[in-house]
C-alpha cells in the first residue's frame, strides 16, 4: 500500500507540475515607424539595466570570474534637445550591481551634458560629453520602449580595477 501511495503521489505531483505554466514576459510593443530622432526628443527614463563581463577572480588570482546580472536601484534619464543647430543631450545612468557573491556592490553613476549623433546605417548613438564618449547600439526601437546596449569600462574602486562590461539598458517614457 505504501509503494502505491508513493507512486500515486509522485504521478500526481508530476501531473500538477506539467500543468503549471511559466509566466510569459510582457510582449514587446510594436516597432516604431518613422524617423528615430524625433522620438528621442520626447525624453526617456532608465527603467532597467543588465550587465555582464569578466574580471580577475578575487578568490583565486590565477583565474578570471564571469559576472552577469540585473542591476537594482536603477535611475536616470536621457533628455534630447536642439539649440542653435546643435543636437544636445543630458544623460544620467545610475544603478547598483552585485558582481559576485560576497563582494562589495558596485555603484555605477554616469552623468553628462554634451552633443549627440545617430548613424541609422549601424543603428548607433554617440554621446559626446568631454572628456567622455558613450556609444549605444539601438537593439529595439518602439514608441514607448528603447532597448540599447553598450560596451563600457566601469571603475570598481573596491578592487582598484576597471571592468570591461556589456551594459544593456531599457528606457521607457
Amino acid at each position: 500500500m505504501g509503494r502505491r501511495f508513493s507512486a500515486l503521489a509522485l504521478l500526481s505531483l508530476l501531473a500538477l507540475a506539467a500543468c503549471v505554466k511559466e509566466p510569459k514576459p510582457d510582449p514587446l510593443p510594436p516597432l516604431a515607424t518613422g524617423p528615430f530622432e524625433p522620438r528621442l526628443k520626447e525624453g526617456w527614463r532608465v527603467h532597467a539595466v543588465a550587465y555582464e563581463g569578466t574580471m580577475p577572480n578575487p578568490f583565486d588570482s590565477t583565474t578570471t570570474a564571469q559576472f552577469k546580472g540585473n542591476a537594482y536601484d536603477e535611475g536616470g534619464e536621457f533628455t534630447f534637445t536642439d539649440r542653435n543647430d546643435s543636437a544636445l543631450v543630458h544623460y544620467r545612468i545610475d544603478f547598483k550591481a552585485d558582481l559576485l557573491a560576497g563582494m562589495v556592490p558596485l555603484h555605477y553613476n554616469k552623468e553628462g551634458d554634451g552633443i549627440w549623433s545617430y548613424d541609422s546605417t549601424v543603428k548607433t548613438l554617440w554621446f559626446y560629453a568631454f572628456p567622455d564618449t558613450l556609444e549605444f547600439v539601438v537593439d529595439y526601437d518602439a514608441d514607448t520602449l528603447q532597448l540599447w546596449h553598450s560596451d563600457v569600462i566601469i571603475d570598481y574602486p573596491a578592487m582598484n580595477i576597471t571592468l570591461p562590461t556589456r551594459m544593456d539598458i531599457e528606457l521607457r517614457k
